[in-house]
């Protein structure tokens, strides 16, 4: 389903490689180099300038785009890269395109070979790693020089979305930074069983558990079948995008996966909080009384989301975008889902998590002649879609669905753009203006009338997510109230991280997920904070305190 969401947090993690080269053979002498930096780069030598003489720019990229190319267009020769061309007199070749699910396999193959591309972007792991070879470019100085205003400031929007690639006060890559609030967890609960049985929205965490009671014992469907249940998970618990727990470990004041201040101002993991024993304690509880899916430990997000849609469970916790998990349940028009914010257990509002989204890093291989290519191919990027060009390109850059940013690997979005589309298209629904409202904000403001009309009840997923009752809205509450806590980490891996997180990890799961089951006493987990701590996690805390 296409869509106008970045998830960050999706679902898909897309690597886009992109590479340049002045010099087709790469083997230019820093002499050569300086002499053909002097001759290329134009008089007026500025954020969007165009050089004198082409660049050649050799690229990799999945194939993610290929479904929003307009006709006649390729993933080689499409709106953007003639821009880039005409305008910039930057011209993009490709080494190889491949599907998705391949690029990162397909990466680590070319990195393996040694035979790096000028320019290209990677994942955190692949940062740190070209980082320590020194095979990466300080980016300090082009970035300062080259980036426009508008660029600069989409990174300091809702934090600091350059700190992952910063390095001794040195900047060596740049991040496809998209926010910090779309990750915020919220819950959804049914809405049309809450009125069959009477029931009202959840002020506290007591009330949410009486909630999800009653839709396992009161047949909240009315079919006289004991056939539903309160809450479903996935069987990652904290991982996937969506139907995670740690939702629920929230309104116990816990915060699974993600690193937070302790009252010392040291960094500290959530998940071997006293908070989280709690939590986990009452969600033993739970499945033993089977409020909880008895079977998700056997469900990934999209087993999980087919439960629910199959009028199952009444209750998930998750992230502003996860109506598009289960938006095809809602062609039955007896159905409904709300989102709310997380309800604490005194019924004071609760601080959830957010983290500075960036799952790309752009870098440009060492000694690569002309850094700053990469610095004017986002700020295109961004004058096209949001600076003083917007109003007359933007539509011819975006295409018809929207979503045309997806055909270049260089794709720099606003931060938090989510949230400022809500409010125009929530101002456009309620005074009927729609004058002011964008490309991408009059798409949805005409999916929420095509939905409120009757004649396409698939979108009724915008109406939930940037209607005035909607996942966004509870967002703008979590902001207007100061309830987000944002990961205090996200720096690249330390040392420890690179070779251990992932099985501290696997423990972690290991070990909540026989907690929940009753397979393992709630003592457990004490257990596991100490295995945790001599795993690795105690010299991992050590190195995260020195890095923040």
């Amino acid at each position: 389903m296409k869509h106008y969401l970045r998830m960050t947090y999706s679902v898909i993690l897309i690597l886009m490689l992109t590479f340049m080269a002045a010099c087709s053979n790469g083997k230019t002498t820093e002499s050569a180099k300086s002499d053909e930096t002097i001759s290329i780069i134009s008089e007026d030598d500025g954020p969007l300038s165009k050089y004198a003489v082409p660049v050649t720019v050799r690229t990799v990229m999945n194939d993610v785009g290929k479904d929003f190319l307009s006709e006649g267009d390729t993933l080689e020769n499409n709106v953007w890269t003639r821009g880039y061309e005409e305008e910039l007199n930057i011209k993009l070749t490709f080494d190889w395109i491949v599907e998705a699910a391949n690029a990162s396999s397909k990466l680590n193959v070319t990195l393996t070979g040694g035979d790096i591309p000028d320019i290209f972007a990677v994942g955190h792991t692949q940062f740190k790693q070209l980082l320590e070879a020194g095979k990466i470019t300080d980016l300090t100085e082009v970035f300062d020089k080259y980036a426009s205003q508008q660029l600069k400031s989409f990174y300091s929007m809702g934090g600091d979305g350059l700190k992952p690639v910063r390095h001794e006060d040195k900047l060596y890559g740049l991040t496809d930074y998209s926010g910090s609030v779309d990750t915020a967890p919220m819950v959804y609960i049914r809405s049309d069983w809450m009125e069959n049985l009477q029931l009202k929205p959840p002020k506290t965490i007591d009330d949410l558990i009486m909630i999800a009671t009653a839709f396992t014992e009161q047949d909240p469907d009315k079919n006289n079948i004991k056939d539903t249940y309160g809450f479903q998970f996935n069987k990652d618990l904290d991982g996937g995008w969506t139907m995670k727990m740690n939702g629920f470990a929230n309104a116990y004041g816990a915060f699974p996966r993600i690193w937070v201040k302790d009252d010392k101002e040291q960094l500290v993991y959530g998940s071997i909080q006293p908070e989280m024993k709690v939590a986990l304690e009452k969600l033993q509880q739970l499945y033993k009384q089977g409020v909880i899916d008895q079977e998700f430990g056997t469900k990934d997000v999209n087993k999980a989301a087919e439960s629910i849609m199959a009028g199952k469970a009444g209750i998930f916790f998750g992230p502003l975008a996860s109506p598009f998990a289960i938006g095809t349940m809602m062609q039955d028009e007896t159905i409904d889902w709300m989102a709310y914010p997380i309800p604490s257990e005194t019924g004071e509002p609760t601080v959830v998590p957010s983290e500075i989204q960036n799952a790309t890093v752009f870098v440009v291989r060492k000694d690569f002649a002309h850094p700053e290519a990469l610095i004017k191919l986002l700020n295109f990027a961004v004058e096209k879609l949001y600076g003083q060009s917007a109003e007359q390109e933007a539509g011819k850059y975006l295409g018809d669905g929207g979503q045309g940013f997806q055909v270049t690997p260089f794709k720099m979005l606003q931060p938090n753009k989510n949230v400022l589309i809500y409010e125009n298209v929530v101002n456009a629904l309620q005074s009927g203006d729609t004058s002011n409202l964008n490309r991408e904000e009059w798409s949805n403001y005409e999916f929420i009338q095509a939905y409120r009309s009757g004649t396409d009840r698939s979108k009724w997923v915008y109406e939930r997510i940037f209607g005035p009752e909607s996942t966004i809205a509870v967002v703008k509450y979590y902001m207007d109230n100061d309830l987000l806590k944002l990961n205090q980490f996200s720096a690249p891996p330390t040392t420890t991280m690179a070779t251990k997180k992932a099985t501290l990890e696997r423990l972690e799961l290991e070990t909540f997920s026989k907690i929940i089951y009753g397979a393992a006493s709630i003592d457990e987990f004490d257990k596991f904070v100490m295995d945790w701590k001599k795993l690795g996690g105690s010299q991992m805390t050590e190195e995260v305190n020195e890095q923040r």
